[in-house]
């Protein structure tokens, strides 16, 4: 490294992690990450002399607070001082992350990470340098250097957890070279071949997951459930088979030319899905996962459109686990997803729970652009139970509004207010919001202004009044919303809109630039910057005064 040599700030890079594929629970809880690479251990700061320590944590408090600049200064006055010590090759290593912090990453990899290696080969920093010669390669292009330098650090330290963050970085090439063949190994190494710990356990889930997809993709059915058997128990297994299996099934499905090999693999899994149906159904437990199971394989079923197939599994779901409004609310939406409507509202009305089936056959008018019907359905709904009213009248609240029956849609808000009085502020709220949108904005304000949530009930009543060409009450409310920090710099250009609007040119132009003083780094600082410059000519240093 060249000692006492100037450096610039840069914005601080991370890592690429992987795409996680699904989101279903793994068998074992997300471990606690590692130390990080770069990272001096506890023991050996236990090591340090009380004066190394001292010079050590000011470097380290500098580069916490990515003053890269300076905290390169102090750590090469540290090594100057202390060359040494056990805390050297940390020393070292850290400098040459400000380097690549700094953009300065050529200088990161000849005179820093090579420094590292060469002068502590045997130190474990000297594995972490490798490992960021490797990632600085990539990040800067030099992508050959890059995969040679990771590959022999995999091949020299497999055991080490730097192995499994350089096949992260490696598999990350593959994508950038389109390289399907090397990314599918590396998925197979972490997924076979690499203990699982803490420090491992994550990547290596995620790695069996991708693979599994991908083997499913390639009909390798049974290669597919190889690797996630590799992540999930026994018993757990064939659930997410069905969870990994249904998006590669549908994804052939959608084109002609692969629909055949779709239907292959949807057969292949739920073969497999009904061979390992083996369930104890004695306990509440077991019966739930056998019903889980066969609802599975109608996914599969549905996802691979064996549209015939469909609607006998369902009833024989029904028949073997007992009628349940969810599994009827199911089939319901597969007749929907076939456009046969008339069968999904009979299918909704077969619910245990008469109002929940009315609900949902008035939202499938709803579906359909037919907002008079589903009125009309509601109401039914309403007739069979008055108790459930709380449940019901807000869907037909939103129903009238939709329809433009604006004071039907009140009277039903206000039948809330006093029903639900646990949520009268919402109900008030929607009241508001009702009036505004049908234009009547005064009496919106009267409505906003008996809620509680400040300080959207006065953006809408400072809304409203502009809207009734009354500015100096909306700067007014305006200016009390601009009391919440995170609403302030919104309010302050509602203001400048608000003056602009009612023709007040000069207080409109002082208001946007005021925006651009006080908050420099706001998106609305941009807004307003960009409208003085389009509407006035005006250019301003935004957090700054303004430009001739």
């Amino acid at each position: 490294m060249a000692r006492g040599q100037t450096v610039d700030q840069m914005i601080a890079k991370t890592l690429v992690s992987l795409i996680i594929l699904g989101t279903f629970a793994c068998m074992a809880a997300r471990p606690v990450l590692a130390e990080p690479l770069h990272e001096l251990p506890l023991e050996s700061w236990k090591q340090l002399r009380e004066v190394e320590r001292y010079q050590l944590q000011i470097a380290e408090k500098y580069y916490r607070d990515q003053d890269y600049k300076v905290a390169a200064a102090e750590y090469e006055k540290f090594l100057s001082l202390y060359e040494e010590s056990v805390g050297a090759p940390h020393a070292q290593l850290r400098w040459s992350l400000a380097q690549v912090q700094l953009r300065k990453q050529n200088t990161a990899i000849k005179e820093g990470f090579q420094s590292v290696i060469d002068y502590w080969p045997e130190s474990q920093q000297a594995i972490a340098a490798k490992f960021y010669m490797g990632r600085t390669y990539k990040e800067i292009g030099r992508v050959a250097e890059a995969k040679k330098t990771l590959r022999a650090l995999v091949k020299d330290h497999p055991a080490h957890q730097v192995a499994v963050q350089a096949i992260e970085q490696l598999i990350d090439i593959t994508t950038i070279e389109n390289d399907i063949p090397s990314r599918v190994e590396w998925w197979k190494k972490l997924t076979f071949d690499t203990p699982r710990n803490r420090d491992s356990q994550n990547v290596c889930i995620q790695a069996s997951q991708q693979l599994a997809v991908y083997q499913f993709r390639e009909a390798a059915f049974d290669e597919g459930v190889k690797a996630l058997a590799t992540t999930y128990e026994a018993a757990r297994l064939p659930f997410q088979v069905a969870a990994y299996v249904r998006e590669p099934i549908a994804e052939q499905m959608r084109a002609d030319e692969s629909k055949a090999k779709g239907l292959k693999l949807a057969q292949q899994a739920i073969a497999y899905l009904k061979s390992s149906a083996a369930i104890d159904e004695s306990t509440p437990e077991g019966k739930a996962a056998a019903k889980q199971l066969a609802q599975s394989v109608i996914d599969l079923l549905a996802a691979s459109q064996q549209k015939t197939e469909v609607p006998a599994a369902y009833e024989a779901l029904i028949k073997r686990f007992g009628a349940d409004d969810e599994a009827l609310g199911r089939l319901a939406q597969w007749y929907k997803s076939q456009d046969d409507w008339d069968t999904a509202r009979t299918t909704y009305k077969r619910f245990a729970s008469q109002v929940d089936g009315l609900m949902n056959v008035a939202y499938s008018y709803r579906e359909q652009q037919n907002p008079e019907q589903a009125i009309t359905t509601y109401q039914q709904a309403l007739g069979v139970d008055p108790m459930q009213g709380v449940k019901v009248k807000p869907e037909l609240a939103i129903t009238y509004r939709q329809l433009g029956k604006w004071m039907e849609a009140v009277a039903t808000y206000e039948q809330l207010v006093r029903d639900d009085v646990a949520n009268a502020n919402r109900w008030r709220w929607e009241v508001g919001c009702t009036f505004r949108d049908a234009g009547q904005h005064a009496q919106a304000i009267g409505h906003f202004r008996q809620c509680d949530n400040f300080p959207e009930n006065y953006k809408q009543m400072a809304w409203c009044y502009r809207q009734l060409k009354q500015p100096a009450e909306a700067i007014t409310l305006y200016s009390q919303v601009a009391s919440d920090a995170g609403s302030a710099p919104w309010a302050m250009l509602q203001i400048a809109y608000t003056r602009e609007e009612a023709g007040q040119t000069e207080p409109a132009i002082q208001a946007f630039q005021l925006v651009c003083k006080k908050f420099p780094k706001d998106g609305h600082a941009s807004q307003a910057h960009a409208h003085l410059q389009t509407k006035y000519k005006i250019s301003v240093t935004l957090g700054g005064a303004a430009e001739e």
